[in-house]
């Protein structure tokens, strides 16, 4: 039970540091004037998860 604790664990790390790290890469490659552009896709994309939640879980 201990190793599928620590499995759980490395995954979830793993992901969150490839977030933080995709984030980063994004941010530096991103100008300035594409912000409103990417913040809009980010809400739309929010938006739509929000609207299908109920379906799926």
């Amino acid at each position: 039970m201990g190793t599928r604790r620590i499995g759980i664990f490395l995954r979830k790390g793993g992901g969150i540091v490839l977030a933080v790290a995709g984030t980063a890469l994004v941010i530096r490659v991103i100008p300035v004037y594409l912000w409103p552009m990417a913040l809009g896709a980010l809400l739309i994309w929010g938006g739509w998860q929000l609207y299908i939640y109920d379906r799926y879980y």
